[in-house]
């Protein structure tokens, strides 16, 4: 399976700040990594109950099963600093980004687009 990866830029200057109040900086940066984590994985789950609606094969339409709805996990490393929300079929990117056969129906990415705007915006919160 093709692997994404997404980076959010400005994290020296959030670990700089940590460092200045590390006890409080680091608990309310875990709660903000788990909350936004969480909401990243509903809205996808969400855009993909709207998106996988079925398919055509041949001349008979085919309800989603909804395997790669129920295949996203949410994992979290580097001391709940990182949240890594992600389907696990195999053929989830032909649906991310498409084929030469059918266009692409992308549930992740506008996902990441929506929650990473309220991610920032609750890191310059807490900053503040």
């Amino acid at each position: 399976m093709a692997k994404v990866t997404f980076q959010l830029k400005g994290a020296r200057e959030l670990q700089r700040a940590i460092a200045k109040r590390p006890m409080m900086m680091a608990t309310q940066t875990k709660t903000i990594v788990a909350k936004h984590g969480a909401l990243l994985k509903t809205k996808t789950a969400q855009n993909m109950l709207a998106a996988y609606t079925g398919h055509m094969e041949g001349n008979k339409f085919v309800k989603a099963s909804g395997t790669t709805r129920r295949s996203l996990s949410t994992t979290f490393s580097n001391a709940g600093m990182t949240v890594a929300v992600a389907p696990h079929t195999e053929y989830f990117p032909y649906l991310e980004y498409g084929t030469r056969f059918m266009s692409a129906r992308p549930t992740l990415k506008p996902a990441f687009a929506y929650q990473s705007i309220q991610f920032v915006n609750d890191l310059r919160k807490m900053m503040k």
